[in-house]
């Protein structure tokens, strides 16, 4: 039976995210703000979960409905069959997140611990909290709340409840607010999407793997011509274009998704699933994929991390400065790239050269080229001194920034 789900992924990837739902054979497919609504059975779900490059969490919605009030939340959200997906042998989690207005009141007021107010079990422990009348503007109070309803209802229907679990839950509740409406969610993913397992962790990390992997699918790349980054830093975007010129599937790197503990979860159509993911990887890319760096440190992290994800032995590394940088092939091909930003978004004076040089570099040696340039700062981009064929506006955390094409005559 088809069900509707909801990929989250970050501003910008969302047409990215809504392509890759359509080659996996999603139906009903809406790119919003935040993530693309789609529809599939549950075969689609396990694909999805293994083949998304660019979503960061798969959502179940179940419910949609007014929510003013705290007592609006609690009620409508008593009335869904929590029955269906738990009982008291599970745990239990619930996050919620607010858009807009609210949002900064939620944030501000997170910072201070909850009022003294009505008693209530909470985790097993008897706690304080007042749930305040007011509007939903507070992320801890609407997540308390919607766990209350559920534990209520389950001690009502089944005469015992779950407990709380927020680092392991058996499910995790999702519950978004915006514009006075709350939308209640299973979480089929668990840790998100972009957890892929084979990055170090005390590894400098200015991008994730979705949204590298989001850049890969941006420049059109196929994995037939060469794939050159000049300043790789820990490897991301080399080795995301790695996977997907090989056809490595990022879920399978994972142990354990959400959807594994739902009662409907199919363990036969799931290895079906796997099975087929792990079938369709390639022994080596189409073409050569190069990295270099100045930093030597930032080279051996950068192996490391290749290492971890199965791909040493595809990806070239070389302890390279970025002034010193030829095209790695005969054949011209695709310079991807990410350069430091600088702490500010005005001119960072000690980048311009480098920016400058960029744009150098490009035009007397990598003539025939495409290169791709994460700009995280526009002040400093125009030192490129070349002319922008085409600007994504992509979201790197909370720092707005333009993928840059540039074609070298």
């Amino acid at each position: 039976m088809p069900h509707k789900y909801f990929a989250v992924s970050a501003r910008g990837i969302e047409p990215v995210t809504a392509a890759e739902l359509e080659q996996l054979g999603a139906q009903a497919i809406r790119a919003v703000h935040g993530g693309v609504h789609f529809e599939g059975d549950i075969d689609l779900l396990y694909r999805a979960s293994l083949w998304l490059r660019t979503a960061s969490r798969i959502l179940r919605p179940l419910r949609e409905f007014a929510a003013q009030n705290y007592e609006m939340l609690y009620s409508q959200t008593r009335r869904v069959r929590w029955e269906d997906f738990l009982d008291a042998s599970k745990t239990l989690a619930v996050q919620a997140t607010i858009e807009g207005a609210a949002k900064r009141a939620a944030e501000s007021a997170a910072s201070s611990p909850p009022p003294p107010g009505r008693r209530e079990r909470y985790r097993g422990k008897e706690s304080n909290r007042k749930v305040p009348k007011r509007g939903i503007d507070h992320t801890m109070y609407a997540a308390l709340k919607v766990k209350d309803a559920i534990v209520d209802r389950l001690r009502r229907e089944q005469g015992s409840r779950p407990d709380v679990d927020k680092e392991n839950p058996d499910i995790t509740v999702h519950a978004h607010f915006s514009a006075g409406r709350c939308t209640l969610s299973l979480d089929a993913t668990g840790s998100s999407l972009h957890e892929r397992g084979y990055r170090s962790k005390k590894a400098a990390a200015p991008l994730k793997e979705t949204l590298a992997a989001a850049i890969i699918k941006l420049t059109g790349w196929d994995g037939r011509q060469p794939l050159f980054d000049p300043m790789c830093g820990s490897g991301t975007l080399v080795i995301e274009a790695a996977q997907q010129a090989m056809q490595i599937a990022p879920g399978l790197s994972r142990r354990t998704f959400g959807f594994q503990r739902w009662p409907e979860f199919d363990g036969k159509a799931w290895s079906k699933a796997v099975d087929a993911a792990r079938k369709q990887k390639l022994s080596a890319p189409p073409c050569e994929i190069i990295a270099s760096d100045i930093d030597p440190d930032a080279i051996l992290t950068a192996t490391d991390n290749a290492r971890r994800a199965g791909l040493e032995d595809v990806i070239r590394f070389e302890v390279r400065k970025f002034e010193d940088a030829t095209p790695p092939t005969s054949a011209p091909g695709i310079i991807v790239t990410n350069p430091p930003y600088g702490a500010r978004l005005g001119t960072n004076d000690e980048l311009v050269p480098l920016y400058k040089e960029i744009g150098q570099v490009l035009q007397t040696r990598f003539n025939g080229w495409q290169a791709y340039i994460m700009a995280g700062n526009l002040t400093l981009a125009r030192h490129i001194g070349l002319t922008a064929t085409d600007r994504t506006r992509l979201n790197n955390g909370p720092l707005e920034c333009r993928l840059l094409k540039f074609a070298v005559p």
